[in-house]
């Protein structure tokens, strides 16, 4: 798998795999344009995709109604070092719900990919090296 992120200007970048377009930014009291998420909050979008992935998943699966759902985050940052300390996630859904389900879609949801992988941190090799420019 691969992914390449390039630099556009000031404090935007962009990401692009299949195909497809992300950016990032800063906020503009960090002399950033504010025109993107910054890195920190498409982490904690990354999150809520994949829970929301996994619960839509567990839900029908069980035929359970899932139109409407949302996933909630609230994060808090954590420093020495600088990083996110917490994430707090809430599943929403339409409708009531047995709480024998709703221990399964919450057991369901906090083994997706990216909660695993947090849980399992991966080894990340940063180097450095020339940029050839294309012609």
């Amino acid at each position: 798998m691969g992914m390449e992120i390039i630099h556009l200007d000031g404090w935007r970048f962009e990401a692009e795999c299949r195909g497809h377009h992300v950016f990032s930014d800063q906020p503009v009291e960090e002399d950033g344009g504010d025109t993107a998420m910054t890195p920190v909050e498409l982490f904690i979008a990354s999150i809520g995709f994949c829970i929301g992935v996994y619960a839509k998943l567990f839900c029908d699966r069980h035929k359970i109604p899932s139109e409407g759902m949302a996933v909630h985050l609230e994060w808090e940052m954590a420093e020495s070092p600088n990083r996110v300390g917490q994430v707090k996630v809430e599943i929403k859904l339409a409708g009531e719900i047995d709480s024998t389900s709703a221990d399964s879609i919450l057991r369901f949801a906090r083994h997706c990919t990216i909660h695993n992988t947090l849980t399992n941190p991966p080894k990340i090799n940063v180097t450095l090296s020339p940029l050839i420019q294309k012609t």
